[in-house]
């Protein structure tokens, strides 16, 4: 089975061991008790949960006291691939997109994805074309992405071309 980091439980929350959760992923809906979690890989019953100001605050059933959820401070929270994937409509897997190769709409080949980075505001795509590397945001109005597959709309982005040089 495999696993998507969802988020990490960053402190207990009140006495009844309702644990603060800062997501890693913004879809909100895993935290919505419809979704199996796991935490450290292991399956855990889910009571109930909230999403305030950018936290998940949740009970599980094996975490019935402060105590207990102090025992969780910056244990990992994941959720299954194919759970993730059935809720994923805007958001890919970076291990996914790493290896894609890149066509513009006219089919003619662009590069090819060699890494995503985050540098907080939007991920940045690396991409490689003939054998140098660039930099694109990853924004809608320069890819256009359908069933997962991922086509180069516009080739100039702020500086960060595409197109060879001459």
């Amino acid at each position: 089975m495999q696993f998507v980091c969802v988020g990490r439980i960053i402190k207990p929350q009140g006495i009844k061991g309702e644990v603060k959760i800062m997501p890693s992923i913004d879809i909100p809906a895993i935290f919505n008790g419809k979704h199996p979690l796991f935490i450290e890989k292991r399956e855990s019953k889910f009571k109930s949960a909230t999403f305030r100001l950018g936290y998940a605050y949740v009970m599980f059933e094996e975490i019935p006291d402060r105590n207990t959820a102090e025992k969780y401070r910056n244990k990992l929270v994941y959720i299954t691939k194919e759970e993730f994937e059935s809720l994923a409509v805007d958001n890919y897997l970076i291990e996914d997109m790493i290896g894609t190769i890149l066509y513009d709409e006219n089919g003619e080949l662009v590069g090819q994805i060699m890494g995503v980075t985050d540098y907080g505001f939007d991920d940045i795509i690396v991409i490689k074309e003939d054998g140098r590397l660039y930099e694109v945001p990853f924004k809608k109005d320069i890819f256009k992405v359908k069933d997962k597959q991922f086509t180069v709309i516009r080739k100039e982005y702020d500086g960060a071309k595409l197109e060879k040089e001459s």
